[in-house]
């Protein structure tokens, strides 16, 4: 009788281990997605930013990060262009205000319209990242379940 849940066990045991990789990846993928959601909430605005972040899954499922896209830039109206990745880089840690090249005109004075010499950060990245313990606590949980029912012959 002991033989046979050993090797009952065994069995389930060397299923888990196939079935665990594709569970791991749903259990990110979820849980990214529920940070990509909180991401683009918290920085607010009028979306343009918050379209500018993406889920990027890693290539064996093994993590999952949220940060701006690849290769997405915008432009300026002088045609700078300038990638996504600056823009929201300036926006989470604050930049400094930069006066203006003097002018060539005799009778020009400079009047500052801003009054600052920085631009404090938004920190939503970091305000997130706080949040990210209340994240995948439930699908983690369901995982564990999953791996004892499996373990334990319930399911």
């Amino acid at each position: 009788m002991q033989e046979l849940d050993l090797q009952q066990l065994q069995e389930r045991w060397s299923r888990l281990i196939q079935q665990f990789p594709g569970q791991k990846r749903d259990l990110l993928e979820r849980a990214g997605q529920q940070i990509l959601q909180r991401l683009r909430s918290a920085i607010g605005g009028t979306g343009k930013v918050a379209s500018w972040q993406d889920m990027s899954m890693g290539s064996k499922g093994g993590y999952v990060a949220v940060r701006p896209r690849k290769d997405t830039y915008q432009m300026t109206g002088s045609g700078t262009r300038y990638a996504v990745g600056y823009i929201t880089n300036a926006i989470e840690n604050g930049h400094r205000n930069r006066r203006p090249q003097p002018s060539g005109k005799a009778d020009y004075r400079y009047r500052a319209r801003i009054h600052h010499a920085a631009t404090p950060g938004r920190h939503f990245y970091y305000s997130v990242r706080q949040q990210l313990g209340q994240v995948g606590d439930r699908e983690l949980r369901q995982l564990a379940q999953e791996i004892l029912e499996e373990l334990g012959g319930q399911g």
